[in-house]
């Protein structure tokens, strides 16, 4: 009887597993079916004529339509073929229905972008739209839904983890796109009550002091000669605020571009330079893209959810942008009586109970609930509303990039960001004329006395140049204006170690060429570092370990190399370092400011800010000479722990990577080390090649860095240069999903040439032939 059952229950058993085992292949083979088709011929309703998608060896697509329709119509079909789960992520983020699909723990998500109100907005817009941007977007959208909705369709692996389905995509969703990329570029007003809160633990003196203002002999891109204002008028009646985040807040990492004009080239042309540093992200926020149309080539890289080339060239012109961050937005103390409007939100909770939220409306935007917004408020408010541009309806800045592609010149390019809203950028500009130019458009807020917004600043007066004298201009986030322009802009410049490496590079020979500048774009050498180390040499460790560690930082020349101990020892003595120096000032507050603070502990070490080195909690008094040995020792201590005694074999890559994570999947156990990319990266906070750290989270994993490098030479386009930080595919099941990845660490490009058809194809290349479905 028991050997029967014995023999009963492994037969049972083993069923189960073959089931198991079934199901696995079977789900697998699932899977697998996600990956798009590449090659051959796919019918598709509403294209006009057949058109070719070529991707080349590295996934790129190079696109092949006989019209601008079916140009856009092609991009969005790619698109959603590489990318469609990342589109729909960030649709369902701005339009606050995250928890529908993934449960209560996107509920906070969804709350916040529910108040911001985007999603309404996006919908506003769609019927302002020109007509042209609207029959583009029209013609992206069907590109889209033509792949989602094909018989025999597989979504990707996402959809079928979470078992969802992909939704028809629609243009006011490409609006939220938009609206996406400049949330992530805003961000001042959140800041205040943090400033506040900071001021009410240090007081007026001391916070200016550790805020800092922008440097006196740091670079201003523009001058006003520059701006054609030599003359210079009497500075705006309205003082600027205080920074709520300081001249180099970490975090906020920002972007890097420069032009150079045909003097300072050996090519005889210009030469432009872009890297904008973003959010690291599996897969990257960018995707390469060729869009080839009779009118000629436009290559560069796409906003998966848009149909236009966002940065890069076409065959006169290239650009490229980074952010300027202007003070576009402010906190209001408000109460019930300020109150214009009210609408229930129902949000959706998967695996959950729907949630209602009341969403508030005042004169100048929404109420941040402070159920849901913990901000402390002053006496008297029931709660803070913002103000900021991004609940208006924007008509100009979704054709921007149509507009652009179209340019053949500067004027070209000066009437195509006329309509630009935001977010506002530093825009260089190139062309194969020999034209150099910089223009910052967007729509800036004029305050009057009380800090009330009366007006904007006029196209025409802000910030732009055409060719100027010397013969380049470059951008880091830094402050872009002379102290004498005519208009507040912003009190939160937050680029200056990065603009120094870059003026010096650019200054240092008197002509560049592609290797040159690229060499400059990936420098990791620290201006940090560079500027303290005379004083950090000066130190006297007590231990064994960290004298050894001082006699290795003698001869460094500040290069964060990921094949060395140096910039392991110095950002793990920096770690320590700064919290000796101000945990005791800021006490409560100090986790919410402990952070790579450079231009602040430049003063205290080479400045007259030394005092901040004595610790107030004792009786002592400290120097900055003590906290060098005694930080350095604890810091090697630590590192030793994890690294080992032989501090000469350290390496700088074993603990200082770039982390893209995948969104949700980064955040589930087992899943997250299939969707997450790592790979190690040189740098710091203060290079270049930007690849900043988190102070409040241990280890040195980099999640904020250069998201797209570009070099484009306008002597001959088909030599410019890209890179993407993981790979053109959002499919982990595809090869490239991360093959970008090791090349995009070690600094280096791939080309997107336009001189080759679908019949001359290259080696390794897939053609895809789309034809119109039939009717």
């Amino acid at each position: 009887m028991i050997k029967s059952v014995l023999r009963i229950g492994g037969i049972a058993a083993g069923l189960l597993v073959a089931a198991i085992i079934v199901f696995a292949l079977v789900f697998a083979n699932r899977l697998y079916a996600s990956l798009p088709q590449t090659s051959g011929t796919l019918e598709l309703a509403g294209l006009d004529a057949p058109t070719d998608i070529v991707r080349d060896s590295y996934g790129v697509p190079h696109i092949f339509a006989s019209n601008s329709h079916d140009a856009y119509f092609a991009l969005g079909t790619a698109h959603a073929q590489d990318r469609m789960w990342q589109m729909e992520i960030t649709r369902r983020a701005i339009r606050g229905r995250l928890a529908e699909i993934l449960g209560p723990d996107a509920l906070d998500t969804d709350i916040f972008f529910r108040t911001m109100g985007l999603a309404s907005v996006a919908e506003e817009t769609i019927g302002n739209l020109p007509a042209d941007v609207q029959a583009a977007l029209d013609a992206y959208s069907d590109g889209v839904n033509a792949v989602i909705t094909a018989p025999g369709y597989v979504a990707p692996p996402e959809y079928q983890i979470l078992m969802v389905a992909p939704e028809p995509w629609t243009p006011a969703d490409t609006v939220t796109v938009f609206k996406a990329i400049a949330l992530d570029l805003f961000g001042n007003a959140f800041q205040e009550p943090a400033r506040s809160a900071l001021e009410a633990a240090l007081g007026a003196e001391r916070t200016e002091e550790f805020i800092g203002r922008y440097p006196a002999d740091a670079p201003r891109s523009l001058s006003m000669a520059d701006l054609g204002l030599t003359d210079a008028p009497a500075p705006a009646a309205v003082e600027s605020p205080p920074p709520a985040i300081g001249p180099e807040d970490p975090g906020r990492d920002g972007s890097n571009n420069w032009v150079l004009a045909a003097s300072r080239t050996t090519t005889g042309a210009p030469i432009l330079a872009n890297d904008p540093h973003l959010g690291l992200r599996a897969p990257d926020i960018w995707y390469l893209a060729r869009v080839t149309t009779p009118q000629g080539s436009t290559v560069g890289a796409t906003l998966p959810g848009t149909p236009f080339v966002t940065l890069g060239r076409n065959d006169h012109i290239a650009w490229g942008f980074t952010n300027t961050g202007p003070d576009v937005g402010d906190l209001h103390p408000a109460t019930q009586a300020d109150v214009t409007g009210t609408r229930d939100e129902i949000i959706q909770v998967r695996f959950g109970d729907d949630v209602t939220i009341t969403r508030r409306e005042t004169a100048t935007g929404p109420v941040l609930d402070p159920e849901h917004f913990d901000y402390a408020l002053p006496d008297g408010a029931d709660f803070f509303a913002l103000q900021w541009m991004l609940d208006e309806p924007d008509d100009g800045t979704p054709g921007v990039g149509m507009a652009i592609a179209d340019g053949r010149g500067w004027d070209d390019f000066v009437d195509a960001v006329r309509s630009f809203v935001a977010p506002q950028q530093s825009m260089v500009f190139a062309a194969t004329d020999g034209d150099i130019g910089f223009y910052a458009p967007a729509r800036i807020p004029v305050r009057d006395a009380a800090g009330a917004w009366v007006s904007t600043i006029p196209f025409d007066e802000l910030p732009h140049t055409r060719n100027p004298g010397r013969g380049f201009i470059a951008t880091a986030n830094n402050m872009i204006v002379p102290d004498n322009y005519p208009h507040h802009l912003s009190s939160e410049w937050y680029g200056v170690s990065r603009i120094r490496r870059i003026y010096h590079g650019i200054e240092a020979q008197p002509r560049h060429d592609l290797d040159s500048l690229q060499a400059l774009q990936v420098d990791t050498v620290s201006d940090m570092a560079l500027r303290i180390l005379p004083v950090l040499r000066t130190a006297e460790p007590l231990t064994t370990a960290g004298q050894d560690a001082l006699a290795l930082l003698q001869d460094w020349d500040a290069d964060m190399a990921v094949d060395r101990p140096e910039p392991l020892i110095y950002s793990a003595w920096m770690v320590e370092l700064q919290r000796r120096v101000y945990a005791d000032e800021l006490g409560t507050q100090f986790n919410r400011w402990y952070a790579d603070r450079r231009v602040f502990m430049m003063d205290v070490l080479t400045g007259d800010l030394g005092h901040w080195c004595d610790n107030i909690l004792t009786d002592d008094i400290e120097t900055c000479h003590e906290l060098l040995g005694a930080s350095l020792d604890d810091a090697v201590a630590n590192t030793v722990a994890s690294q080992g005694r032989n501090i000469a074999s350290w390496q700088w890559g074993d603990v200082h990577y770039a982390r893209s994570d995948h969104t949700p999947f980064s955040s589930f156990p087992i899943l997250k080390d299939w969707f997450t990319i790592t790979t190690p990266v040189p740098g710091d906070g203060s290079t270049v090649n930007v690849a900043p750290f988190s102070f409040r989270q241990s280890g040195y994993a980099v999640t904020h860095a250069a998201s797209y490098r570009s070099l484009y030479d306008l002597s001959d386009l088909d030599n410019s240069r890209f890179m993407i930080t993981t790979g053109q595919s959002g499919n982990v099941l595809s090869r490239h999903y991360d093959d970008l990845a090791p090349l995009w660490g070690r600094g280096e490009y791939v080309q997107v040439r336009t001189d080759w058809t679908p019949e001359t194809m290259p080696d390794g290349a897939r053609r895809l032939r789309l034809q119109p479905a039939s009717p």
